[in-house]
């Protein structure tokens, strides 16, 4: 008994210990779950638009065992659950299913996933069937068939505590007149600018998909330079200073509705895999998912594997996001098959100059050649999940797309100079192929999607003549950058003025550039003093919003 006792006191000095190591060596970065190692799963609020269960849970997608338990970057999933107490029942109301995949998982908040065998009850009309639960702390998703309609569902816990994820219909008809899938792969770090310097050849597997029905738009910029901010404004076609999710520390969570809302809505199963560090619930990127795999420390193998076990499992109509981070550490050593790509000289590392945050002039043809080498290595793993999707829908809508671009192949000190915010963006939607080369923001996306399917558009996005992107980041100065088709307007503010919100008496700092030259400033005169003036006005107003809607948030 004493020894017992030994070994739990133990663990929880070590885990106690390992969560302080943690904290810091993260410097404030925050992780779900919060208390991890000590809990193993979080249960948190559902923000989805379209509730099923008011509760979402984070739960580990692997095995858990005492060596796996400290690694807070493994796999998790994140459902919708409502959980049942010990010796309790509850009741799902189904609408005339025959066919349903029921997700259950045994909780066990300080415990890993030991072999329980420990039963629970499943209620369909009068037939009752006891089923001997495995593991703990792992979703099972056990399959529900019926000859005729249930309408009803009952589930009865015995011992430990049951986590009942939303049932998923497996329903094989088809939306009418609408893609039976929709594919939105989301490629961190992309910049156009690898594209003008090697062209679509870099990756041959997806210029030929995107070539048959689909748009190379290509002069598309991000509204924001890293990724927090920039995928929250892809997300909700906001930009930043509307969605103001832009403090790295905070948990500010995505307010206003997604595409995945959206598409949930209109019957469209929403699964979402990334090995993105920032794309958590923490920030509300689960927002309107009804399944999301969040695996930092996996690759864009893992992604792809999971992207192809969604379909074969569920079927029916889908919308998938697939987040890559993979070619945004392309500085780091990379797979064996894409290093041997490389000259011999691309191996001497530089050290970095600067981070995403700074200024700087980082022009790095080693880092260039291994960017390029990781996207060809990159687009062979792709041709998988091309094949995947043609094979399911070979009508599918398929965006590919970047939230920002890289600081290495500049060579201006502007963080919102070109090579950093124009991004990589290829849209599928079985039309003519064509290529775009008017200016785009890449926020546009939710709202082409929903005029392309023939949905209520809730974005309100009105197309403009101009480009915007923005920097708000704590601490740091305000950057904001107008583009036309002819001209940029770069404009900065005091971060001293942004904490007071002063959108009166500040001073901005102001250069004007031609659109293909961004290094050379311009002088203003007659022939350009209008558009000056009206990307100034541009620049004055989305400042102006921006301290509004903080001032806002703080009421």
């Amino acid at each position: 008994m004493i020894n017992k006792y030994f070994k739990i006191l133990s663990k929880h000095i070590l885990n106690r210990l390992y969560k302080l190591i943690i904290k810091k060596s993260l410097k404030g970065r925050r992780f779900m779950p919060k208390n991890s190692p000590e809990d193993v799963y979080e249960i948190f609020n559902n923000t989805n638009e379209l509730k099923y269960f008011d509760k979402k849970i984070i739960m580990p997608y692997v095995d858990i065992d005492n060596y796996n338990i400290m690694n807070i970057y493994k796999p998790y999933e994140i459902l919708e659950v409502s959980n049942i107490p010990p010796k309790s029942s509850l009741k799902i109301n189904l609408n005339n299913q025959k066919d349903i995949i029921l997700p259950i998982a045994l909780l066990d908040q300080k415990g890993i996933n030991k072999n329980v065998n420990e039963a629970i009850i499943i209620k369909v009309g009068m037939k009752k069937t006891e089923i001997q639960i495995k593991y703990k702390n792992r979703f099972h998703y056990l399959p529900i068939k019926s000859k005729s309609f249930i309408n009803e569902l009952n589930i009865f816990s015995d011992i430990s505590t049951v986590s009942v994820g939303k049932p998923i219909y497996r329903d094989t008809s088809r939306l009418q007149n609408k893609p039976k899938l929709i594919v939105q792969i989301f490629v961190d770090a992309f910049a156009q600018s690898m594209i003008e310097k090697f062209g679509y050849d870099l990756m041959p597997n997806t210029k030929q998909f995107f070539q048959n029905g689909g748009t190379f738009y290509t002069n598309t910029f991000a509204q924001s330079e890293w990724t927090l901010s920039s995928i929250a404004g892809i997300f909700t076609g906001k930009y930043t200073n509307e969605h103001l999710i832009y403090h790295p520390r905070s948990e500010d969570k995505i307010q206003h509705t997604t595409i995945a809302d959206v598409l949930q809505k209109e019957e469209y199963l929403t699964f979402g895999c990334s090995n993105i560090p920032k794309l958590t619930p923490l920030n509300g990127f689960d927002k309107g998912f009804d399944r999301f795999i969040q695996s930092i420390d996996k690759d864009y193998n893992y992604i792809i594997n999971e992207a192809c076990e969604q379909l074969d499992a569920f079927g029916g109509n889908q919308y998938l996001f697939l987040g890559f981070f993979d070619t945004h550490e392309a500085h780091r050593l990379q797979p064996v098959s894409s290093q041997v790509l490389n000259d011999l000289k691309d191996f001497n590392f530089k050290k970095l100059k600067g981070n995403s945050k700074d200024t700087s002039i980082l022009y790095d043809n080693e880092r260039i050649n291994m960017f390029k080498n990781s996207i060809k290595h990159f687009d062979n793993k792709l041709k998988r999940l091309y094949e995947k999707i043609t094979n399911y829908d070979n009508e599918a809508m398929v965006v590919l797309h970047s939230d920002h671009g890289v600081n290495f192949m500049t060579e201006t000190n502007e963080l919102l100079g070109k090579e950093r915010e124009k991004v990589i963006f290829l849209y599928k939607n079985n039309k003519n192929h064509i290529s775009d080369n008017a200016i785009k923001e890449i926020r546009e996306l939710p709202s082409m999607m929903c005029n392309d399917l023939g949905i209520k558009n809730r974005f309100n996005y009105n197309k403009n003549s101009y480009a915007i992107t923005e920097s708000l980041f704590p601490e740091k100065e305000y950057e904001l950058s107008v583009r036309s088709d002819k001209y940029v307007l770069f404009f900065k503010v005091d971060w001293e003025d942004i904490d007071k919100r002063n959108f009166i008496d500040y001073q901005p700092r102001i250069s004007f550039h031609y659109i293909d030259n961004e290094i050379k400033k311009i002088n203003i005169n007659k022939s350009n003093k209008k558009d000056y003036l009206r990307l100034l006005d541009k620049a004055k107003d989305h400042y102006k919003i921006m301290c509004e809607n903080l001032i806002k948030k703080e009421n």
